[in-house]
């Protein structure tokens, strides 16, 4: 049933009113066979000592909204929102020390900016032409059109240095990773010097943190520049070579950078119904992570609505730190189960031919 409804699209999925979409998702789920497993022929065995879950969080506020297809004209109204949930959620994890990715827009580490002599915003930094995908419109104008340039005070859905501030002094021990410096998808759209620019400019907002960006996300899960990527430092990057795996290990590319799988997100349909089938395919999708010591990876926006928050990842955080309290869970970000993979002594079982 599964496979019918990814043939069908997810359009068509998306249609449904949300109580019937929350009863054919839960039908679908329990007529399979289960989560989606990749075990590569030579990963061998005991690479973990028990199952693991990790989090990563795509923080963008209003940059990743100015070319949506949906509602672009909101993008401030979206970054202020998602501005007052940050907290929210930065306080639920650290009551359930649970460390997460938070896979951060370059952009969001600056206080302030100023346009370029030519009158450009970050007038130095290479543009992407113009552009269209499933998820972005990029048909006129200059990319940074809508970059205020000017400061936290002024226009804070475009800076968040004082949030970001906030995550690095956690005493929770969250990781700061990269998602571009202007939400730019990587692919093919993407020239190399404009990847080459991302990275450049986002390692250097970061390094007034003292910190080192070493894993990233791809902006509307658009892959590509990997070369870039590893060039500048990236070791784990949330993309898998495998489509619709949901449960398995890191693997390692032939450059070097380690190949994340993503599970679930947190974000369901609207609803407490459709949230209680979400908290419940996560609690079902680890239970088997932990019996085949293998790795959830479960992955929201900031930007989610409070129902997200409360009916699914504060329960479901609650349901890690119990089995990580009995020993039955490890809990990494992508930076320290990356660190975990590459002292094994056997991490290249998992390297991809």
């Amino acid at each position: 049933m599964r496979r019918f409804l990814a043939a069908m699209g997810k359009g068509v999925y998306d249609a449904l009113p949300d109580s019937l979409a929350a009863i054919v998702s839960e039908a679908s789920y329990r007529m399979s066979s289960g989560p989606s497993v990749y075990r590569p022929d030579n990963a061998g065995s005991g690479r973990l000592s028990k199952g693991a879950v990790v989090f990563s969080i795509d923080f963008e506020m209003a940059w990743a909204w100015r070319f949506a297809r949906v509602h672009p004209e909101s993008c401030v109204e979206k970054g202020l929102y998602e501005r007052t949930m940050v907290p929210k959620i930065l306080s639920t994890l650290d009551e359930f020390a649970v460390p997460a990715t938070w896979a951060t827009v370059g952009h969001l580490f600056l206080d302030r900016c100023s346009r370029s002599g030519n009158g450009l915003a970050h007038g130095d930094l290479p543009r992407c032409g113009h552009f269209s995908t499933a998820r972005w419109e990029f048909s006129r104008g200059d990319w940074y059109q809508h970059d205020p340039c000017t400061d936290l005070r002024r226009d804070p859905a475009w800076y968040a240095r004082d949030l970001i501030e906030s995550i690095a002094g956690s005493r929770t021990g969250h990781e700061l990773g990269c998602h571009t410096f202007s939400h730019v998808g990587f692919g093919e759209y993407c020239p190399r010097e404009v990847a080459l620019g991302e990275m450049e400019q986002c390692r250097a907002a970061m390094r007034a943190f003292g910190l080192e960006p070493a894993s990233f996300v791809f902006p509307g899960n658009d892959p590509g520049n990997f070369d870039v990527l590893s060039d500048s430092g990236i070791r784990s990057v949330r993309w898998f070579p495998k489509v619709g795996v949901e449960l398995a290990l890191p693997v390692r590319r032939g450059d070097g950078l380690w190949a994340f799988h993503s599970s679930l997100a947190i974000e369901s349909r609207s609803g407490k119904a459709n949230c209680a089938v979400r908290l419940s395919r996560l609690k079902s999708y680890l239970e088997q992570a932990i019996a085949e010591h293998l790795v959830l990876h479960v992955w929201f926006h900031p930007s989610f609505l409070p129902a997200h928050l409360d009916l699914v990842l504060t329960p479901f955080l609650r349901h890690c730190a119990n089995l990580r309290e009995n020993g039955k869970l490890d809990v990494f970000t992508m930076g320290s189960l990356t660190r975990q993979m590459e002292s094994s002594s056997v991490h290249d079982r998992n390297r991809l031919p």
